[in-house]
């Protein structure tokens, strides 16, 4: 994904490895908002810590004063393209935010940053998806997409170069520590924000967002236990006696890990429709397995149509 959205190439795989290019990397933080597993990051912006910081700016005092304001997101003053957030970030703000929240987009087409499009189509996907949860979750929460005078050109990148300075010795003096997990930070701040915005009119949702994913397995599956293994997130795990895999749809980060080692492709892939679920990571069950003990070696397995003989000693007889 990063590979795909970068619009100077200077990202790149060698022997499996990712590598930047960083003579000509533009720090268009692209590459950042569409990792799904935040495993690239930056020293110029970090967008968990200014979603964070924003939040924790309307205290309760602040709260009644700030009601009805705006809080623009704009690259000139955050000193980062808005490609940086994906839906989980600009979902979190509009729902935790008193304010209004306002996507100042005005000078993305024409911006040399936005080569061949690229940055431009990611945001506007980003911004489709968070509008429209929100028009179904929280309809008085939609962002608006705003539109003010363009700046010279020359003074406009001075001051993205600027600002991106100041938020990165912001992040520097209050000594951000990730904490370790497993699950990405803009997960855990979407979960966390649709929690209190959670009640039972708005529990169900009609559309498919790309975050929140569903899995099932088919009676294809060996138990080969590979899926679990692999998973990054442990958002596939065991029953305590190996007879069902669950899966947590609020873990899933939609690597597609699972569906990649499955040898006989068992997984079929949707969406989850209950936001509870998605929220408090509820487990639902992926497989029931029909565990049963060899006839010939004693060992159990996974029997797919009632036989009586795990494939391995099947092969032998």
């Amino acid at each position: 994904i990063c590979v795909d959205i970068c619009p100077e190439k200077a990202i790149n795989t060698d022997r499996r490895k990712l590598k930047i290019d960083e003579s000509t990397c533009t720090l268009c933080h692209g590459c950042i908002g569409a990792c799904p597993t935040e495993a690239l990051e930056s020293s110029k912006f970090e967008p968990n810590f200014y979603v964070a910081k924003e939040i924790a700016f309307e205290n309760n005092e602040l709260k009644q004063k700030l009601i009805g304001e705006t809080l623009k997101l704009s690259c000139k003053d955050m000193g980062a393209c808005l490609a940086v957030f994906d839906e989980s970030h600009i979902i979190s703000l509009a729902l935790k935010s008193c304010r209004k929240i306002e996507l100042d987009l005005c000078g993305c087409d024409a911006c040399d940053l936005n080569k061949n499009g690229k940055l431009k189509s990611f945001i506007d996907l980003t911004v489709l998806e968070s509008t429209k949860f929100l028009s179904e979750f929280a309809p008085s929460k939609i962002p608006s997409v705003a539109a003010v005078k363009k700046d010279e050109r020359r003074n406009f990148f001075k001051t993205i170069f600027k600002r991106s300075a100041n938020i990165a010795e912001e992040i520097k003096e209050g000594e951000v520590e990730k904490p370790k997990t497993k699950i990405p930070l803009k997960r855990i701040l979407l979960k966390n924000a649709i929690k209190d915005a959670l009640e039972d009119e708005n529990r169900f949702v009609s559309n498919d967002y790309r975050f929140a994913v569903s899995k099932e397995i088919t009676k294809e599956c060996t138990n080969c236990k590979s899926c679990v293994e692999f998973c990054p997130t442990n958002a596939l795990f065991y029953s305590n006696d190996y007879s069902k895999i669950y899966f947590q749809s609020g873990k899933c980060t939609d690597c597609s890990i699972c569906n990649d080692i499955c040898a006989p492709k068992a997984f079929i892939d949707g969406f989850e429709k209950d936001m509870s679920v998605f929220a408090f990571d509820k487990a639902k069950t992926a497989i029931e397995l029909d565990m049963r003990p060899c006839r010939s070696c004693n060992m159990a397995f996974a029997s797919k149509h009632g036989e009586d003989i795990c494939p391995i000693c099947d092969g032998y007889e």
